[in-house]
C-alpha cells in the first residue's frame, strides 16, 4: 500500500479505528508528495493530499503531524543564518484610522536596528482583502528577497529581509490556495508558520483560534527542543503582532520544555512617537501603535530572558532610541 493511502486510512477510518499520524508518517507522506511534485509525476496527487489534510483538520492536527510535515519542507529549504524567525501570514483586517497597518513590521525593523538579524516570511492573500507586511516593505525599510540566497545577503548587509513563501516553498503556497478550491483551511496554514527558513534560534508565532497558541509551541518543541526558543500568542487578527490591550496566556517553547505564562493588559500612556512617522498616526491611535510595537518586541525578547518586565523595559528603551529620545 502506498504511503498516501496508508495515511488516509489511518486518519479516515471510523470513529473507533481512526488515529492521528505519527511524526514519521507525516514526514514520509509529505516527503512523497513533494517528491511527486518535483518529479512532475502523479504518484501522490493533489486530490489525495487535499483529502488527507482535510481529514486531519476535521480531527484537529497534532504537534507530531505538523512537525513531520514541517521537517519534510525544511529538508528542501536552506539555512540562512537569521537570529529571529518572524512569520507573517494572516494579515490584518481592513480598518479605519490605520488600525490595519502592520505594526509588527516596525517592531521587527527596530530589533534589526539593535543588532538582531530578522527574517520575515509570508504570503499575501490578495483575495482576503487584508493588509500584509508585504504592502509596507518600502516605508518600513525592509528589503524584499528574490531568492533564499538573496535573503542571506540582505541579512548580512541590512540585518533584515522579507522572503515571500513562493520564493522558498512554492508548493506550500499552492497548498494554501486550496482554501479557495475546497472552501476550508488546511493544516498547511499551521505548517508555514513553523518553516523557519532562516534557521533562527528565536521565533514568534501569532495565531487566532483558541488552542493554536499552545499547538504552535508544542510543534516547535517537537521540531527542535535544544536550540530554538519560540513565543506563541493570540496575535492581532491572527498575525504575529502582540495586542497589549488584552490579557492572555502565552506559550513558550525552549530548552526547558513548553511553558505557559499569563500576561496582563499593559498599555502605557503618552508614549513618544518618532518625528518621521512610517505610519501616519497621531493621538490615541498613535499611542496604541507605539504600545503594540513595544509589546511585540518585548514578546520576542522574552524568549531570551523569561522576565517580562525586563523584556518590556528593554523594548521600551529600543523604542525611545528609535524615537530619538
Amino acid at each position: 500500500m502506498s504511503i498516501i493511502l496508508e495515511c488516509i486510512r489511518t486518519v479516515g477510518r471510523g470513529e473507533r479505528g481512526r488515529k492521528p499520524l505519527s511524526e514519521q508518517q507525516a514526514f514520509d507522506v509529505m516527503d512523497a508528495y513533494l517528491n511527486s511534485k518535483e518529479a512532475g509525476d502523479d504518484s501522490v496527487g493533489d486530490d489525495q493530499m487535499a483529502m488527507l489534510l482535510m481529514l486531519i483538520r476535521v480531527q484537529n492536527e497534532t504537534n507530531q503531524e505538523i512537525a513531520g510535515f514541517v521537517k519534510a519542507f525544511q529538508s528542501r529549504v536552506p539555512s540562512l543564518g537569521a537570529d529571529i524567525d518572524w512569520p507573517c501570514y494572516a494579515g490584518k483586517r481592513k480598518a479605519e484610522n490605520g488600525m490595519d497597518q502592520p505594526w509588527h513590521g516596525l517592531a521587527a525593523k527596530i530589533l534589526s536596528l539593535n543588532g538582531y538579524k530578522v527574517l520575515l516570511h509570508g504570503y499575501k492573500d490578495v483575495a482576503s482583502g487584508r493588509t500584509h507586511v508585504e504592502d509596507y516593505l518600502e516605508p518600513l525599510g525592509i528589503p524584499l528577497a528574490e531568492t533564499p540566497q538573496h535573503a542571506q545577503q540582505l541579512l548580512d548587509s541590512h540585518h533584515i529581509a522579507y522572503l515571500p513563501l513562493n520564493h522558498f516553498a512554492p508548493i506550500a503556497q499552492t497548498m494554501i490556495g486550496w482554501k479557495n478550491r475546497y472552501g476550508l483551511r488546511t493544516p498547511i496554514n499551521t505548517v508555514v508558520r513553523a518553516l523557519n527558513p532562516g534557521a533562527a534560534k528565536i521565533g514568534v508565532r501569532g495565531s487566532f483560534h483558541p488552542g493554536f497558541q499552545q499547538l504552535h509551541a508544542e510543534v516547535d518543541q517537537t521540531i527542535d527542543s535544544k536550540s530554538l526558543s519560540v513565543i506563541s500568542y493570540k496575535g492581532q487578527n491572527g498575525e504575529s503582532e502582540y495586542n497589549p490591550k488584552v490579557s492572555q496566556t502565552v506559550w513558550l517553547s525552549s530548552q526547558d520544555g513548553v511553558e505557559s505564562f499569563y500576561w496582563p493588559e499593559v498599555m502605557q500612556d503618552s508614549l513618544d512617537l518618532p518625528e518621521n512617522l512610517i505610519f501616519s498616526l497621531t493621538g490615541e491611535v498613535g499611542n496604541v501603535m507605539a504600545n503594540a510595537v513595544i509589546a511585540s518586541m518585548a514578546a520576542v525578547l522574552f524568549t531570551e530572558q523569561k522576565d517580562y518586565q525586563r523584556a518590556s523595559q528593554q523594548a521600551l528603551s529600543y523604542w525611545q532610541r528609535y524615537c530619538g529620545v
